[in-house]
C-alpha cells in the first residue's frame, strides 16, 4: 500500500482565518475569531462534526483533521482546495466569506460555518454523501445534546454503550450509559459522570466490566490519563439489576 492510498477516518474539524492563502514560508494561519468574528460555539461545532464523522466511518482521504481557513482572498461562498500542509494528517481548504459576516447575528454566522463545513465535506468525500446527510441532520437537530459513542459492549444479558456530549466551553462534557436488557428489550439511559473538557472523556473510558450485575467503567492507564483522571471524578458504578426494577436486597 502506497502512502497516497492510505485513508483515515475524519475525527477533527477546526476553523482558521487568513488575509491571504496559507503558503510554505509564511506564518501558520491563526484560529478564526479576529478577522472573522466566528461564534464561540464554532469550536465545539467542529469537534462535534469531526467526532460524529469518525463514528460514522467518513473519510476525506489520508488526513484525519480538516482545517477550514476563512478568507476574503477568494470570492464569498467559494471553496478552494490547497495543497498547503505541514503534516500529512491535516487537510486545508479555503472558504470565502462575505464582507458583512462579522455584523450578522450569531445564529446566522453559526449556520454559515455549518453550511461551509458540510459543503467542504461533500466536496472532499462525495462517496459518503448518505452518511454526511445523516451527520448533518444529527448536528442540526440535536445541537449540544448530540452524543458521541465512546465505547460499546454486549454480553449475554445486556447491550451497552458509553456516550458523551461535546458542549461549548466552559460547560462540562456529560457522560451517559445507554443499556438495553436483551431479554425484555427494555432500555435505560443513565448519566454516569462529567469531564471538564470533551477530549478528556476518552481517558475516563477504557474498559467496561460487569461483575454480579454491577457495571464499572475503568479509566485508561497512562501518564496522560492519570493526569486527566485526577482532574475529574471517577465515573459512577451502576447496579444494572436495580435499573431494571430488580431488588438486590
Amino acid at each position: 500500500m502506497t502512502p497516497s492510498s492510505i485513508t483515515h477516518r475524519l475525527r477533527d474539524v477546526r476553523y482558521f482565518e487568513s488575509l491571504e492563502p496559507p503558503a510554505l514560508g509564511k506564518s501558520f494561519p491563526s484560529y478564526a475569531g479576529k478577522l472573522f468574528k466566528t461564534p464561540k460555539a464554532s469550536t465545539a461545532l467542529g469537534q462535534r462534526i469531526g467526532m460524529r464523522c469518525e463514528e460514522s466511518g467518513v473519510s476525506i482521504g489520508r488526513a484525519s483533521h480538516l482545517y477550514l481557513c476563512f478568507t476574503q482572498s477568494v470570492p464569498p461562498g467559494t471553496l478552494v482546495f490547497t495543497e498547503y500542509s505541514i503534516a500529512t494528517w491535516h487537510q486545508f481548504m479555503l472558504c470565502g466569506l462575505e464582507s458583512n459576516f462579522n455584523v450578522l447575528p450569531e445564529r446566522e454566522k453559526l449556520a454559515i460555518v455549518t453550511g461551509a463545513t458540510f459543503k467542504v465535506l461533500e466536496t472532499l468525500a462525495p462517496q459518503y454523501a448518505v452518511a454526511l446527510q445523516t451527520v448533518r441532520q444529527d448536528i442540526d437537530t440535536l445541537g449540544e445534546s448530540l452524543r458521541i459513542t465512546v465505547k460499546r459492549k454486549e454480553t449475554s444479558k445486556y447491550k451497552l454503550s458509553v456516550e458523551q456530549t461535546v458542549p461549548v466551553h466552559p460547560r462540562a462534557a456529560e457522560v451517559f450509559l445507554r443499556v438495553t436488557q436483551l431479554s425484555t428489550g427494555a432500555e435505560r439511559d443513565i448519566k454516569i459522570g462529567e469531564a471538564a473538557f470533551y477530549d478528556q472523556v476518552s481517558s475516563l473510558v477504557d474498559r467496561i466490566a460487569i461483575v454480579r450485575d454491577i457495571l464499572t467503567v475503568h479509566p485508561k492507564k497512562s501518564f496522560h490519563a492519570e493526569i486527566v483522571n485526577s482532574m475529574n471524578k471517577p465515573l459512577q458504578h451502576v447496579n444494572l439489576l436495580e435499573q431494571f426494577g430488580v431488588s438486590t436486597h
